[in-house]
């Protein structure tokens, strides 16, 4: 409850501080069926706090009753998170025997390796069993000194300093003496803010070569999504908005969300003109999503137009949603919904960023923020700056809305970049390269956002060198799993008194 009550909406951010000692507690000298317990009860409790979005948003989308949302929530929780909670507990259990002071480094280097498999194992693959939602690091996204130590070792680096801290505070309830423990809990925690201010003191302030663009959140909900009785009615809405705000002020580039556009752009060269009359007045370009079909498969893309009404360049999103955008067992009848054709995707080819009047945009659609592996790549072909569009009509839930927002926004602080998240129902906003959200929207408004981005080329040390900090958390994990057992000094050796004397027994 407390780890749940950390993440928006609540956001109670100094309940992280504190939230895992009951665990810890409860962890000590526990059995490995208690563990194992723990391991799949915590993560469950946990996730549902978090994500009690998540059934109702399941059977409503699949047109299911209430049950089948349940049944997935404890597939997913059961098959994403027990094993990798498992192997935490385990390596917390088996240190806790082995090691006094150091073990809240112990603790969080497991937890760390936790949330690594997570993250990055099956990524990719036909199922995307990677499941890096409700990592503990995302709760201090607002406090932005501590997060500057993202740029060095990813939101692991900030879940590291947490876990430490709750393991020190465990250790200092059970032990008379743990100044130790005290001491290596406070480290990383200390480090981490005097790194981020040092950061934040260094910070580029300057705005000499931003450039203008323009965000529109048009808040359609989900029924006027991809129909076949629904086509192209979408474009209407976002073309007044567009028209509107360009008539108050200059833009670059105008950004629509992910899947603005109900219609084949390549095929509809009406539509485009259309566009074009809008962007004309201020020679402006628009980056808008939309599928593309290709030989019989369906692709969810974002098109960037000109105001000549020319598509010129187009990215397909590489990393899609199981049983959203695909469905690995489509032979389930369960499962299966009613999709029209264009409903369901085929992953695109990795590509560089698109060339916009403004810089080179590195596009990560929707859930493909979750992913840092992801942004630091757009970040390596060349991207000066992040562009999130997302469609977050199919979870109409307000704690969805703000979680999803975290977590792109330290993309940006890992890579250094400004990020444009461009969603249908809020929050939109632009965060700049310190993770400083310099102006966003509402949830579940219509709205217009208009700020200023800089192309930027430097890179991090994460970018440089990715997830080494987390991969050592596991290498120290394995190393301490593998020392010898502590055990307790062994009793002095029996003395033997030689008999006395016949002259003693005779005194």
């Amino acid at each position: 409850m407390l780890f749940g009550l950390a993440f928006p909406p609540h956001s109670f951010h100094y309940l992280v501080w504190i939230c895992l000692v009951p665990l810890f507690v409860a962890l000590r000298q526990a059995r490995w069926r208690t563990l194992l317990l723990a391991a799949w009860l915590w993560p469950t409790l946990a996730a549902y706090v978090i994500g009690d979005w998540l059934p109702p948003a399941i059977a409503t989308y699949f047109e299911q009753p209430s049950w089948v949302g349940f049944a997935f929530f404890f597939f997913v929780t059961t098959t994403m998170a027990f094993p990798y909670y498992g192997f935490a507990f385990w390596a917390y259990g088996a240190a806790e025997k082995r090691f006094r002071g150091a073990l809240p480094w112990i603790a969080a280097c497991a937890w760390v390796a936790c949330e690594l498999g997570r993250g990055r194992l099956f990524t990719g693959t036909p199922f995307f069993i990677g499941n890096p939602w409700g990592l503990i690091g995302y709760t201090l996204v607002d406090v932005v000194p501590l997060l500057q130590i993202a740029s060095l070792g990813g939101i692991y680096a900030v879940s590291f300093c947490i876990v430490a801290a709750n393991a020190t505070i465990a250790e200092c309830l059970r032990r008379k003496r743990s100044l130790l423990a005290l001491a290596l809990g406070a480290v990383p925690v200390a480090a981490s803010f005097g790194f981020g201010y040092y950061e934040l003191a260094h910070a580029d302030p300057s705005t000499d070569s931003a450039t203008s663009l323009i965000v529109v959140q048009a808040n359609l909900g989900a029924e006027s999504g991809w129909r076949r009785e629904n086509y192209g009615e979408n474009l209407e809405a976002y073309l007044k908005q567009t028209h509107l705000a360009l008539e108050n002020a200059n833009a670059s580039l105008v950004i629509w969300p992910e899947s603005a556009m109900t219609f084949f752009p390549a095929d509809e060269p009406q539509y485009l003109q259309a566009i074009a009359s809008v962007l004309k007045t201020r020679e402006t370009e628009l980056l808008a999503g939309a599928p593309y079909e290709l030989r019989g498969d369906f692709f969810n893309s974002m098109y960037l137009l000109s105001s000549a009404a020319e598509i010129k360049a187009r990215y397909d999103k590489e990393y899609l949603v199981p049983f959203a955008e695909y469905i690995p067992f489509a032979e389930f009848d369960l499962i299966r919904r009613r999709f029209d054709r264009v409903r369901v995707f085929s992953s695109g080819d990795p590509s560089d960023p698109l060339p916009t009047m403004i810089g080179r945009a590195g596009i990560v659609t929707c859930n493909e923020s979750m992913l840092p592996e992801v942004v630091a790549d757009r970040v390596t072909r060349g991207a000066e700056f992040l562009i999130n569009p997302s469609n977050d009509t199919w979870i109409p839930h307000k704690k969805f809305a703000e979680q999803q927002f975290d977590i792109a926004t330290i993309r940006a602080v890992e890579q250094r970049r400004y990020l444009v998240r461009a969603s249908t129902t809020g929050p939109s906003a632009i965060v700049d390269p310190w993770g400083r959200v310099l102006k966003r929207t509402q949830t579940f408004t219509q709205e217009v956002l208009r700020g200023e981005v800089r192309a930027l080329n430097t890179t991090t040390f994460y970018n440089r060198y990715g997830d080494a900090f987390a991969i050592g958390c596991f290498l120290c994990t394995l190393a301490a799993l593998l020392m010898p057992v502590r055990r307790d000094a062994s009793p002095l050796p029996e003395m033997r008194v030689p008999p006395p004397s016949i002259q003693s027994r005779s005194l």
